[in-house]
């Protein structure tokens, strides 16, 4: 993303002073982590926000509103919204956020893949699969939502490695082409993405997926009284940007389709 267009966000980085969120009426502070495309740390990104961060700042800035970005982890982003001392977070699943506010447009769709280096003939297909799996690198504390994949991590098997602290799936993938892990599970588009960056698209290969396919939000928080506004505005202009043709401008910075043309 080019300089000038990088001075039209407005970054708070750290934890900042959480005042109630009635003193920033007409400014949201929005948590956010790194799970690009969705959702990107600018700092790790050239200045990009995400997608998300995009479409959220294009929307309110129509309506009169300013968005700021608060780096924090997504667990404790979560924590913070709920509450109240942030007004919302970015690259959200229902399923673990059931109170937030969301909009009635869903911002993405995600659906866990298995990544494997390419030649390895290792497949996903249940658990019997990660069973037979040498080794295979998650990120401590992710939802990887489908049950089944959830209870085999749950129960700490010895071929299951939990990794957190600085840039978790990029160390994953470091350790994946050095030959320690079978396997890395994340959501298809941020896995791609990474790789990308990397320079290292060409050694990695899809080596499975889950039959569950999650809807991505911007989930606003319950004690905001203004949260169903800020959704509803989301909404309509999300709606608005894809008639125009800004939703696709926006998706293309990051490589991405639109979510409800993908197959």
């Amino acid at each position: 993303m080019k300089i000038h267009f990088i001075k039209k966000y407005v970054f708070v980085f750290g934890l900042v002073s959480l005042m109630p969120f009635s003193s920033f009426a007409d400014t949201l502070r929005i948590a956010t982590d790194e799970w690009c495309p969705y959702d990107c740390i600018p700092s790790q990104n050239k200045g990009k926000v995400g997608y998300l961060g995009d479409m959220l700042v294009k929307a309110m800035k129509k309506h009169g509103h300013k968005v700021e970005f608060v780096e924090v982890s997504y667990s404790r982003g979560l924590a913070l919204v709920r509450e109240g001392k942030l007004d919302a977070t970015q690259a959200c699943f229902r399923e673990e956020a059931p109170d937030f506010i969301m909009p009635d447009t869903a911002q993405g769709v995600s659906n866990t893949t298995f990544f494997s280096v390419k030649g390895n003939p290792w497949r996903y297909s249940g658990t019997e699969s990660l069973k037979q799996a040498k080794m295979i690198g998650v990120i401590k504390g992710y939802d990887y939502v489908e049950p089944e994949l959830m209870a085999y991590i749950n129960q700490h098997p010895d071929n299951v490695l939990e990794i957190t602290g600085e840039k978790p799936l990029e160390r994953l993938l470091e350790m994946l082409l050095a030959g320690r892990l079978t396997t890395v599970i994340e959501d298809k588009s941020v896995l791609e993405y990474k790789l990308k960056q990397m320079g290292k698209s060409d050694q990695v290969s899809v080596s499975g997926t889950t039959p569950v396919v999650i809807d991505v939000f911007t989930g606003f928080s319950p004690a905001n009284e203004k949260s169903a506004t800020y959704a509803r505005i989301l909404s309509e202009e999300i709606e608005n940007m894809r008639r125009t043709g800004q939703l696709q401008k926006i998706l293309t910075e990051y490589g991405v389709q639109d979510w409800q043309s993908t197959p």
